[in-house]
């Protein structure tokens, strides 16, 4: 029988585990993320390698040896978050509960625990697995005893270790000495990175060899590193040898792998509020070898390539009469009419999973186009995918319109986590336990993830109907996906001779604003790109007051910069605002836009997100449209590039104040409803209201100052906030507050509720009933607190606003679709809709448009503002 000893570094799976997923949580409130995780990579670890022994290895929670030789060893180590200290002892309780064996030393770190067991053992077994991500663990690789990452699913051998470090197991440790450890605070030999260090040690051997050659090295880093920094060298070298011989106090029979998924251990799980997992753990129990079954990890199965004609056409006969199936699809390239299919996974059953390599398939288009046809355009099927949306988008630019109803696993998991990642890969990982990472996989590589889809949707559709947000994703969310792929599919024109133009114009202003920096340089320039060059410039040439220090320097990012504007004591930060302003204009969008216009249609084609913002509003990238400045002048001038094709205009609609609207609605305050009713501009009515004064008094600055507050505070805003924002004294914003609220009293006792209500829940909700869980709402630590029921309170109002326009889409969609006006659709930014319309069928689609958007809010009365123009700047 051949026996494994897996040596678990539990530390490792903890941390990554807690940064993999986050938003889980206890009926108590209490963060779950990270024991969620490490069971869920314990059971893939005894499913996949299937131990006959184990050892589970724990840091102690002082100071180790290391310390003794090196006070400042961990130094710039950040406390671990308060969310996952609180996890500690539930995963203390985990492993005593799947009665595994644990040792831990007050002496010493989980590194020499485990090198010593690596060392003690190698010769009492077949093979010995380091299961860690921790490249110091590497130095023990050799012969039967490999590194196993399991969050890559890697091992790695002595070739896998040089592959990846550029040195061998036995040089780690001097490869570690000379370049250091930041995370650890190990300093190495400053100059020389890893490149160089690997170089030294294939030519030399040995950090030692390095300094028996020293005198002959040739060039500054590599004396300057020997001759100054050879002590620190030699220093992180007794930091990172790992000791050996540290007493385990177990025999190797006692590390025998006993686990079993016994009822204690199962009812913990559930008490935590885990389903899936206990119910997994339970199967994969069956799974597991009993003691003395060979280990060996079997070789995958359940999968058939399609590779001929025959083939395919027995795959579209089941689909045919199948009522449901996964479907996962990969492509080739990101771009709506470039990109290409390369290959497709579909399983009827969750079991067995069919590949069809549509990429490499001699037969061709007319067999892609026959299998996508036979899914895609089946009423009476139900497709399971993890992005749908890219599946009907592609079809669509193959002539082909998608019928089949689906269910899409990403954006399911965004409705019950839209702060988790939504990935099939965390997915899989973090809901079943599985793998399924890596690009370019093979046949078995897209069959698991073709299966998992039908795992993934079996838990979400429950978890959808139990959170009650089954309304939130199948009225909403899923019924926009189609019209968000005709929208990109349909793209925007853009003006390509006025982007270079521009684009002319900001390398010319950029010049301008360099030449006026230098000046106060005495004329000379410097790197305007580089922070240190210009924190150089700030506070040692301008003797500028520091702001903030970051660990590689003086900090002159955009906050210091405004604070140091602010205090306008010289004008160059202002100054590099502005050119840092117009840098951006030009790489993000006036030379980045007209490369993105594609070649088959000559239109810009961005592709819409439902699944990012946590809110529930629609993203967009390559290009991110929704992004291009609005306030400055410059920013806007970029909206002139974008144009309506001849004999067709852009008929722009935008919702009035809608997030004021819905706070007055929701709140139920009556100086704020009577403004809206009688057509009052709200930010003069609130400054009359709050200042004490008439409104033909009101001034556009305090308008303005107001306007802040209206905004602030709705998404949860401090009087430090809204200082800092309003560039005013903290005593007067926190008077603007208190003014505000006595006015205003409805909306205090309104937003109030917000937090109280989240608080008993532990979600916030939208009118429409969508929800952003915010566990942190129960934390202790005052600042994790503080910003979660800032997120109750502006979500509900954010997501609400997010909810109406999406209504809108898919009514004024459902009147487009089934008229003949030849408008489309094109563009949504944020709370505005943009149309290309036919000249002579502008009006009627006006009228539909504000019908639909006014109507949209149901009990929320909403205000529609509608321009017409050849261009979009030009809709304001």
């Amino acid at each position: 029988m051949k026996t494994r000893l897996i040596i678990v570094d539990i530390s490792n799976f903890i941390f990554r585990a807690y940064y993999a997923v986050r938003g889980m949580s206890a009926p108590d409130g209490t963060p779950t993320n990270a024991i969620h995780g490490v069971a869920s990579m314990l059971m893939k670890l005894f499913s996949d390698y299937k131990p006959t022994h184990l050892l589970v290895a724990k840091d102690s929670k002082g100071k180790v040896f290391r310390h003794n030789i090196y006070p400042e060893y961990k130094a710039n180590r950040e406390a671990p978050p308060e969310e996952l200290v609180c996890q500690f002892p539930l995963v203390a309780s985990l492993l005593e509960k799947m009665n595994l064996v644990c040792r831990e030393d007050p002496l010493y770190e989980a590194d020499d625990l485990i090198g010593s067991a690596a060392t003690q053992w190698k010769e009492s077994v077949d093979e010995i697995l380091i299961a860690s991500g921790d490249k110091d663990l590497m130095q023990f690789v050799g012969g039967h005893i490999r590194l196993l990452d399991t969050m890559k699913d890697k091992i790695y051998d002595e070739k896998a270790v040089f592959e990846k470090m550029g040195v061998y197991p036995g040089q780690i440790v001097d490869y570690l000495s000379i370049v250091g450890d930041t995370s650890d605070n190990i300093p190495g030999m400053r100059g020389i990175g890893p490149k160089g260090a690997s170089k030294l040690l294939r030519e030399h051997e040995s950090l030692e060899g390095c300094i028996a050659k020293k005198d002959s090295f040739r060039g500054k880093v590599l004396t300057r590193a020997f001759g100054e920094h050879l002590e620190d060298a030699l220093l992180s070298k007794k930091l990172v040898q790992i000791v050996t011989n540290v007493d385990l106090r177990a025999n190797l029979s006692d590390l025998a792998f006993r686990f079993s998924p016994n009822e204690e251990l199962l009812s913990f799980l559930e008490n935590l509020g885990f389903r899936t997992l206990p119910k997994r753990i339970r199967e994969m129990g069956t799974e597991l070898p009993e003691r003395g079954e060979e280990s060996d990890t079997p070789e995958e199965t359940g999968v058939m390539v399609v590779e001929n004609l025959s083939a395919l056409n027995d795959l579209i006969t089941l689909a045919q009469g199948a009522m449901v199936a996964s479907f996962y699809t990969e492509f080739d390239g990101a771009s709506v009419h470039e990109r290409v299919l390369r290959g497709v996974g579909v399983s009827f059953d969750g079991q067995l999973a069919f590949y069809c390599p549509v990429d490499s398939w001699a037969l061709g288009k007319k067999g892609e186009h026959a299998l996508l046809r036979a899914f895609l355009e089946n009423e009476n099927i139900e497709i399971l995918s993890d992005h749908i949306q890219e599946d009907i988008s592609y079809a669509l630019t193959q002539g082909i319109e998608t019928r089949a109803q689906s269910f899409d696993v990403s954006l399911a998991f965004y409705n019950l986590m839209p702060d988790g990642p939504n990935s099939l890969e965390s997915m899989g990982r973090n809901l079943l336990g599985l793998d399924l990472s890596g690009e370019g996989e093979s046949s078995q590589g897209v069959a698991r993830k073709t299966r998992a889809l039908w795992a993934l949707t079996d838990v979400l559709k429950k978890d959808l109907e139990k959170q009650s947000l089954e309304p939130i994703y199948y009225g909403l969310d899923d019924k926009l996906m189609p019209i968000l792929a005709r929208m990109e599919n349909h793209g925007i024109i853009i003006d390509g001779p006025f982007f270079l133009q521009f684009k002319k114009e900001i390398e010319g202003e950029l010049k301008k604003k360099e030449r006026e920096i230098f000046s106060h340089n005495g004329g000379e320039g410097l790197n305007l790109n580089s922070p240190k060059q210009v924190g150089v410039f700030l506070f040692e040439s301008l003797n500028l007051p520091i702001i903030k220090k970051t660990k590689t320097g003086l900090s002159t990012d955009s906050e210091v910069l405004a604070d140091l504007a602010s205090r306008d004591i010289s004008p160059v930060p202002d100054l590099l605002l502005q050119y840092r302003e117009m840098g951006k204009l030009l790489s993000t969008y006036v030379a980045a836009i007209p490369e993105l216009v594609s070649k088959k249609t000559g239109r810009i084609h961005t592709h819409f997100n439902q699944n990012v913002a946590a809110t529930g509003r629609l993203s967009s990238v390559r290009p991110n449209l929704q992004n291009i400045p609005i306030r400055g002048e410059l920013g806007r001038e970029i909206r002139k590039g974008f144009v309506a094709p001849r004999g067709h205009l852009f008929l722009g609609a935008d919702y009035s104040q809608v997030e004021l609207r819905i706070l007055a609605h929701l709140s139920g305050d009556e100086t704020m409803l009577s403004s809206f009713r009688e057509g009052r501009d709200i930010h003069t009515q609130t400054a009359s209201e709050v200042l004490g004064i008439p409104l033909e008094e009101v001034t556009p600055a305090e308008r303005a100052q107001v306007k802040a507050v209206n905004f602030g505070l709705m998404y949860g805003q401090s009087s430090f906030g809204l200082a800092r924002t309003l560039k005013i004294p903290r005593r007067l914003a926190r008077d603007y507050i208190e003014r505000y609220f006595k006015r205003f009293s409805q909306v205090k006792v309104f937003l109030d509720s917000l937090v109280e209500a989240c608080a008993k829940v532990g979600f916030a909700q939208s009118h429409f009933g969508r929800r952003r869980f915010l566990p942190e709402i129960f934390s202790k630590n005052r600042t994790i607190r503080t910003n979660a029921e800032r997120m109750a309170i502006n979500t509900p109002i954010q997501a609400t606003a997010a909810d109406i326009i999406k209504r809108a889409m898919i009514a004024i969609d459902d009147k487009l679709r089934g008229g003949s006006l030849g408008a489309k659709m094109v563009l949504q930014i944020h709370d505005e809709l943009i149309f290309e319309v036919p000249e002579d069928g502008a009006k009627d689609l006006e009228d539909i448009v504000v019908f639909e958007m006014e109507r949209a809010g149901g009990d929320i009365p909403m205000a529609v503002s509608v321009g017409m123009a050849k261009n979009w700047y030009d809709l304001k």
